[in-house]
């Protein structure tokens, strides 16, 4: 399937864009250096449920990764899980960190609805398995990135 909305984008690009919300899952849920079943569960969930409710504009881009969503997240545990949680913070931090670069170029309504979708995931994530002792819904760790502040984009 091709998104209409990322024709303007390289092959490179596209791959980003495709897996950032792979990459938030995993440095939101592995912010505690525990990305746990649930989070992984839930984040699988919420990528299906997107792709038919939601955001009318992002139905095609969530039915285009939600197939290879899990196995996706999985490679970037694989790839990225014997680091420390501070580099591997860092790292995935970075990789979204191009996407100040990338969204620009996309559709203004399109862009703004996207991130809008990367950080609800982002929050729904953190709420997942955050907390202390069950009275906080989110963990410190996962509180300070929930806002993917590093995604700097403004149209």
């Amino acid at each position: 399937m091709s998104i209409p909305q990322l024709s303007s984008l390289n092959e490179e690009e596209k791959s980003l864009v495709l897996d950032a919300p792979v990459i938030v899952s995993y440095l939101i849920g592995g912010s505690d250096d525990n990305l746990d079943e649930n989070e992984k569960q839930k984040s699988n969930h919420l990528v299906h449920i997107r792709a038919a409710t939601g955001d009318p504009i992002l139905f095609d881009f969530y039915k285009e990764i939600e197939d290879s969503f899990a196995l996706k997240l999985n490679g970037y545990v694989a790839k990225y899980g014997n680091l420390q949680v501070k580099e591997r913070t860092r790292v995935l931090v970075e990789e979204l960190t191009k996407l100040n670069d990338i969204l620009p170029k996309l559709n203004d309504i399109y862009a703004r609805a996207y991130l809008k979708s990367l950080r609800s995931l982002a929050h729904a994530i953190a709420e997942v398995s955050g907390g202390l002792l069950g009275f906080l819904d989110i963990s410190y760790e996962e509180k300070h990135l929930t806002a993917l502040e590093m995604i700097t984009y403004e149209p």
